[in-house]
């Protein structure tokens, strides 16, 4: 909600930007929502060097907007030594996608003894997107409000 709010204020600063793939599907079990992480590109976070290679992976979850409770939470695999990575993941949840957003969290592994690093975060709204077909965009990944302000 701080990520909104700043957006709307003019103050978030793009990170970078992620290509997802939206689909709704019917099956015999239900309605099902399927989301691909496809990759990310132009990503301006400042690593301890220039040439330095991040292990990045990507954190979702699914959001109920009215009670505002994540729902759903995965994660990609890691792409090792990657500053445009290609997932290529696809996830399959049985729900019906109305009502729910999504939040993507572009992360950096510091590795077994160092702390894990928000890159940029995404939000997307289900219910402003028609998902009767599949649906590739490109989104901004936004800094998150600790970048901003330190």
């Amino acid at each position: 909600m701080i990520t909104f709010l700043c957006l709307l204020l003019g103050k978030t600063q793009v990170m970078g930007e992620i290509k997802i793939a939206l689909k709704r599907e019917m099956r015999t079990e239900g309605e099902h929502l399927v989301l691909e992480i496809l990759q990310c590109r132009n990503i301006t976070y400042k690593f301890k060097t220039p040439d330095h290679l991040p292990d990045l992976y990507v954190k979702l979850y699914v959001v109920n907007i009215a009670t505002q409770k994540r729902i759903i939470k995965k994660k990609t695999r890691v792409c090792r030594h990657d500053r445009e990575p290609s997932f290529n993941e696809t996830f399959r949840f049985c729900m019906n996608p109305t009502g729910h957003s999504l939040q993507l969290f572009l992360v950096s592994n510091g590795g077994k003894f160092m702390k894990k690093t928000l890159i940029g975060e995404a939000y997307v709204w289900l219910d402003k997107i028609d998902l009767r077909k599949r649906v590739v965009s490109w989104h901004k990944l936004l800094a998150s409000t600790a970048q901003i302000h330190s």
